[in-house]
């Protein structure tokens, strides 16, 4: 199975592992830092939605949000992704891809908001030319720790290092 995700990443440029070099296919064997304890794990108990029509990189996006102790929530796409916000009054936090077919990012993000004005929303993408203005862009492939410096900044309002 590793193998398969190993090609399957380094055919749609994937999201890179910490300390992996650049290029396509970077940090596609990385396994997802150690889940951080303590004061150290920040994140511990936050729920996040993670939205991709990509079955490989929702995977890899929602086994990483999981290794830093968060709740995960996972929809393919975005009108299953208002299903999961409307069913889970516990998402704090919705990472979401922003070309999908059907429902794309910045709208789900604009019904998902309507519906619940707290959350959060962390952008990813492929495209060099998209950028909120008001939610952070991670941009394809990005390294899992800018992931995890997202999160800590959208609902903490930090980094989420420790001291």
């Amino acid at each position: 199975m590793r193998m398969a995700i190993t090609y399957a990443l380094s055919r749609l440029g994937p999201i890179a592992g910490p300390g992996s070099p650049p290029g396509p296919g970077a940090g596609t064997g990385a396994p997802a830092p150690a889940f951080r304890q303590g004061a150290e794990a920040p994140l511990t108990g936050r729920c996040v939605l993670v939205v991709d029509d990509e079955p490989l990189i929702l995977e890899i996006l929602s086994e990483y949000c999981a290794s830093l102790g968060m709740a995960v929530r996972e929809a393919l796409g975005g009108e299953p992704a208002i299903r999961q916000i409307e069913r889970h009054p516990e998402i704090e936090v919705l990472v979401t891809d922003v070309r999908m077919p059907g429902l794309d990012g910045p709208a789900l993000a604009e019904q998902a908001l309507v519906m619940r004005p707290s959350l959060k929303v962390i952008f990813v993408t492929g495209y060099t030319s998209y950028q909120s203005v008001t939610w952070p862009t991670l941009r394809k492939p990005f390294d899992l720790d800018d992931l995890d410096a997202a999160l800590c900044q959208a609902l903490l309002g930090n980094d989420g290092s420790a001291g």
